[in-house]
């Protein structure tokens, strides 16, 4: 069948970005393979992103420096209360405007009560004196625009203008008090940490070993922690040597006191939880790295499309 080449991509009348384009451009939901640079060890921490200090862990399993855990939940604290304020003030403000609302329709309609009873003939002044109305009179005051609507009307003219767009009232729902793990994003509390310990090798000061084989820790291992007393060991040890037991260093350790570790990255894929990044842009220009129009021997956009190459 005969190839439709005005339709292909760079063709004299491709006016419409192609996907390869569109990604090009950084536009939408962009993936980025992240390699073993970006990826910690299983002993960093995960918010300085450094060995951990005093190690302590969350109950999912993340590691975190004491010091780091503790000014991070405390700083949680202080956020949570400065919301619960702003959040208190706007009710007031709410309420006191919903106050002067009511008062003003109340004021309104004694008006409007006392124009309709009491504005009318009186029975002491005689009906001579009441001036007759003219009927020459000009426009009535319903036929006259008011003072409102001719503000308005001014205002309607330069409605473009961003001084002149209506702001949408900000409504702010009542904060939550709870402190949240900055790793997994569940509720933590101080009581809910736990320290924990790792074993030096004895030859490598800064890499650790498992405590009963002797073995040196990697990413690739599973780790477990023994939250009774704090130790780190490999998964594998643990289900050989210590659960058939139930003790460790004369400990009673149930399968409810251990824990698994979050594992830290390799590079691969197989092995890796989070081994792509994504993030959504609504505008955004590409790295540069793939091929754009004009480039690979394809015609130039026609419809003003620019590059920064």
């Amino acid at each position: 069948m005969p190839q439709r080449h005005s339709k292909n991509a760079g063709g004299m009348n491709a006016e419409a970005m192609t996907y390869a384009e569109r990604q090009a451009m950084g536009f939408g939901t962009v993936k980025e393979r992240l390699g073993k640079d970006a990826q910690g060890n299983f002993y960093d921490c995960n918010l300085t992103q450094a060995p951990c200090v005093q190690p302590v862990s969350t109950p999912g399993g993340f590691l975190f420096s004491r010091q780091a855990i503790l000014e991070n939940l405390l700083e949680q604290k202080k956020e949570n209360k400065r919301r619960l304020r702003q959040w208190e003030a706007q009710q007031r403000s709410e309420s006191e405007s919903k106050l002067e609302e009511s008062l003003a329709e109340e004021e309104a309609r004694k008006e409007e009560f006392y124009r309709q009873n009491h504005e009318g003939l009186s029975s002491s002044r005689p009906l001579s004196s009441v001036p007759k109305a003219s009927t020459a009179a000009p426009a009535t005051s319903k036929d006259a625009p008011t003072r409102e609507e001719r503000e308005k009307a001014s205002d309607m003219r330069s409605f473009w203008l961003p001084s002149k767009t209506p702001e949408a009232e900000r409504k702010a729902a009542k904060p939550s008090m709870l402190c949240r793990c900055p790793a997994s994003g569940k509720k933590l509390k101080m009581k809910d940490l736990f320290p924990v310990h790792f074993t030096r090798d004895p030859e490598d000061p800064k890499k650790y070993i498992d405590p009963v084989l002797r073995d040196q820790l990697t990413n690739r291992d599973t780790l477990v922690v023994i939250k009774p007393t704090g130790t780190v060991m490999k998964k594998k040890t643990y289900e050989a040597l210590v659960k058939p037991d139930g003790a460790y260093e004369g400990v009673k350790v149930t399968p409810k006191d251990v824990l698994d570790l979050q594992r830290g990255g390799t590079g691969f894929a197989a092995h890796d939880r989070n081994a792509e990044s994504n993030k959504h842009f609504l505008v955004g220009i590409g790295s540069g790295l793939a091929d754009l129009r004009g480039q690979s021997g394809s015609s130039v956009s026609r419809f003003g499309l620019k590059f920064n190459n």
